[in-house]
């Protein structure tokens, strides 16, 4: 996806016009952000995707290999365009996002499942910005091949359960976990509670991101535990929840506990609130060596 994204004091009302204050073009998704995440903290990675025959999609692929993330496994068509979203970033730092997939969709079941075959990670991550079918067969064929599969189910769609069931751990935001528990018809319970019936009623792991209050994790084993967010003076919080995914799909990869991992998550989530973009305002360099020094994350 590119990023067109405008920052405005006060967002428009409808049939308004505002004046903004700045513009940005810049790289998004989530797949690309939280693959871009992973690549910043250390992991190998392969991205599989669809990007249209037109500049954005080309100047995504030059963005993937400058962050060392393997790209051979992206389609280009003609047949769309490069997918793009743009984005209002209000004073306080919140977002409004339309998301436009274009080539998104246009992506292939079969070549996905052919490449988790064919790489064999230890980590599969998938995001519902692609079709339906195609996280089906990412997160099928994962399990098959003995990976953790990741899911990050969002934008929320009318996804069906049985796909949600498919992964080894899920990871909604309060919106989107409010949305599965009333799928799973559950009764209204405290925040703990309904966290543990849905892990429980769909058989996953479960990481519910909560912003500036941390993140709420359910095993399938019907264990609890919140893990709160260090404070953080937020500019804008575009993409934190993906560097929150990539950054715990990392650490599983390398075998680190939940509780830590989701730690180190909150830590890449809560510093990149402080900076305005979204792959831009990530952690790098000596503040991720920083991090992953004081948790003892390898």
């Amino acid at each position: 996806m590119t990023d067109m994204v405008a920052y405005a004091r006060v967002l428009p009302e409808a049939g308004e016009t505002v004046v903004g204050d700045s513009f940005a073009l810049g790289f998004g998704g989530k797949g690309a952000n939280q693959a871009v995440m992973c690549a910043l903290l250390g992991a190998s990675v392969s991205f599989v995707g669809c990007v249209g025959d037109d500049v954005f999609g080309e100047m995504t692929l030059e963005n993937f290999a400058s962050f060392g993330i393997d790209a051979s496994r992206v389609a280009r068509t003609p047949a769309a365009a490069t997918g793009a979203a743009p984005i209002w970033v209000d004073a306080a730092g919140e977002n409004r996002i339309i998301v436009v997939p274009g080539a998104n969709h246009l992506l292939e079941p079969a070549a996905v499942g052919a490449a988790v075959r064919e790489l064999s990670p230890e980590v599969v991550l998938c995001q519902l910005e692609i079709p339906a079918p195609c996280v089906r067969a990412a997160l099928q064929t994962a399990r098959e091949r003995g990976a953790i599969a990741v899911l990050n189910p969002a934008p929320m769609t009318d996804v069906s359960l049985e796909i949600l069931s498919l992964a080894t751990w899920l990871i909604p935001n309060r919106t989107e976990f409010a949305a599965i528990a009333r799928r799973l018809e559950l009764a209204e319970a405290p925040g703990h509670e309904l966290a543990q019936r849905v892990a429980v009623g769909l058989g996953v792991d479960l990481v519910v991101t909560l912003g500036g209050d941390g993140v709420r994790l359910a095993g399938r084993d019907g264990a609890v535990t919140a893990v709160p967010a260090p404070a953080a003076h937020a500019l804008d919080t575009t993409g934190a929840g993906d560097a929150f995914v990539g950054a715990f799909a990392y650490a599983l990869a390398r075998g680190v506990a939940r509780r830590e991992a989701a730690v180190l998550a909150c830590a890449c989530a809560s510093t990149s609130v402080e900076s305005r973009g979204t792959q831009t305002s990530f952690p790098r360099g000596e503040r991720l060596v920083e991090l992953k020094r004081e948790l003892n994350v390898p």
